[in-house]
């Protein structure tokens, strides 16, 4: 498809960003209009990072491609993040603009930062993460040499919880991204020749940081999840992607930490919800897709369920993990599914139940 325009900055429903909750440089609709637009917006969300945060923002003030704004959203942080992103605006003048809102979780800080961006394109990162110093000009090397893309993306380092750093997520991770379809344009840059939105259904392995969008192809539809507190950025991505042309870099432009605390570690058995939640919102939202990919929307749906039912059987909750183990077998009706089901039954019809048991 062809990306053409602009989208406007413009209020969205849900909570608002108030006055007196909002710190920017650029105080009216009138100054703001004023400001040349940059090249990149860079949309950092925050919640109680005061000793990371620093790390992301200088990460991005590194950046070997100078032309951008940074803005960076706090979603209600109670610790000394504010103070710490006030010096940075101090030092940094109407490049850096400070958004606080009230508590709604990283997709509507998101969400925030996207209706405030005035770049061509828009960049996410993470308070915990940091890009490579060519990200944002490798990137937007691909732009210029397809004009017509609309989503360029790349791969990733990271590092583990035991400090293990690993240079290239999917090199090990990740591989599904190594199937892609693609053509070589120039070294290292790469066209995705297939349909990614289809492959991206059979998988994670688009991580929110990894990802540069034109933002006229986001416009004022497409948006973050709002609620959904785990793999939101799944759902995002595959909703440009099936926009719009899209290609990738083959290189770790940017290192994930993964760091205790967390929302991904911090609650494994919400974030299984999460994802069961979001998965059942893909096979919805994407009918259509392919026999692999429903194939493999099935399999993740039944492994998810199946993870939930033994979390269940593991905190003495038999009828509870009869359910989860029950949909595990209507996505997979395998032998080796229908084992905990038995299992499950077997429990709740011996053992004597002493407490009820709530809906999960």
């Amino acid at each position: 498809m062809k990306i053409t325009g602009r989208c406007s900055v413009h209020r969205r429903n849900g909570p608002m960003v108030s006055d007196e909750m909002m710190t920017a440089p650029i105080t009216s609709e009138d100054s703001f209009g004023t400001q040349d637009a940059p090249r990149v917006s860079v949309i950092i969300p925050v919640y109680n990072r005061a000793p990371l945060i620093g790390r992301a923002i200088e990460s991005v003030i590194a950046q070997s491609a100078e032309d951008w704004e940074l803005i960076v959203v706090d979603d209600g942080s109670t610790d000394e993040t504010p103070s710490v992103v006030e010096d940075y605006r101090s030092r940094l003048g109407p490049r850096l603009i400070h958004l606080r809102r009230a508590r709604g979780g990283s997709s509507a800080a998101r969400n925030t930062g996207i209706d405030r961006a005035r770049g061509e394109f828009i960049a996410f990162l993470d308070s915990d993460d940091e890009f490579r110093r060519n990200k944002l000009a490798r990137q937007l090397e691909l732009f210029e040499q397809e004009p017509g893309l609309g989503f360029v993306f790349s791969d990733y380092a990271f590092v583990d919880l035991e400090g293990v750093h690993h240079p290239s997520a999917f090199d090990g991770a990740c591989p599904l991204a190594r199937r892609l379809p693609v053509r070589q344009i120039a070294p290292k840059l790469l066209l995705c020749t297939g349909d990614l939105a289809d492959y991206m259904l059979r998988g994670y392995f688009i991580s929110t940081i990894v990802g540069m969008v034109r933002r006229s192809v986001v416009g004022e539809s497409v948006r973050f999840l709002e609620g959904q507190w785990y793999s939101e950025e799944w759902l995002f991505y595959l909703e440009v992607a099936k926009r719009c042309r899209s290609g990738y870099v083959d290189e770790p432009l940017s290192l994930h930490h993964r760091v205790a605390g967390s929302v991904s570690h911090t609650s494994v058995p919400r974030n299984l919800l999460n994802q069961q939640r979001l998965l059942s919102l893909l096979a919805q939202r994407f009918p259509d897709c392919s026999r692999p990919a429903r194939r493999a929307l099935r399999s993740l749906r039944s492994t998810c369920a199946r993870q939930l039912g033994w979390n269940a059987m593991r905190a003495d909750l038999p009828t509870r993990a009869l359910r989860h183990f029950g949909e595990a077998l209507i996505h997979q009706p395998t032998l080796p599914a229908l084992r905990p089901v038995i299992a499950a039954a077997w429990r709740v019809l011996t053992q004597p139940r002493l407490r009820p048991e709530t809906p999960a």
